[in-house]
């Protein structure tokens, strides 16, 4: 068995390729390409795929186990003073400070007042203990009736190709 390698030189079969199309399908369609003549191309095609279905068999192991107790301790706010302004009267101020007679304009007085705020505690929370399990099971079911498949493409016209399933592909042309 030799190995060939295209085009080989000015001799030979090698020399007589017009073009070489390759791809690759990933499913069954048409697949369009460069235009050829018909009558001087060749199709050649390798599956890449099967088909068919496994039958599935097995045991699902069991487990088992338990989770801890657990609480939570409340996290209290601590109490806290705040000073809060309040307006007061508006006083008013002789003449020249503002220079306006009369007391008609004059600045408020802001008096701070103390606002105190309780702590406020939340209530621990007990998480109990608790055991977890599954029991073992077995699966089984279908039936095995897989295969190799033959999937490859043919030549429809001369810009199409159908492909009948995944399959790697060349188009060769010759002059």
């Amino acid at each position: 068995m030799g190995i060939a390698t295209f085009p080989a030189g000015s001799s030979g079969l090698a020399s007589a390729i017009k073009s070489i199309q390759r791809g690759t399908a990933a499913t069954s369609g048409n697949i369009t390409i460069t235009t050829v003549d018909t009558t001087k191309t060749v199709c050649n095609s390798f599956s890449t795929s099967s088909a068919g279905s496994v039958a599935a068999t097995g045991t699902v192991n069991a487990f088992s186990g338990s989770t801890s107790a657990t609480s939570t301790s409340g996290a209290g706010i601590s109490s806290t003073t705040l000073a809060l302004p309040t307006i007061g009267t508006r006083n008013a101020y002789p003449l020249g400070v503002f220079g306006v007679a009369n007391g008609r304009y004059g600045a408020y007085e802001y008096n701070n007042v103390s606002r105190t705020i309780a702590a406020t505690n939340l209530a621990a929370q007990n998480i109990n203990a608790a055991n977890i399990s599954s029991n073992a099971t077995n699966i089984t079911g279908g039936t095995t009736s897989l295969t190799s498949a033959v999937y490859g493409i043919y030549l429809v016209n001369s810009t199409t190709i159908t492909a009948t399933g995944p399959c790697r592909y060349e188009v060769v042309e010759y002059y």
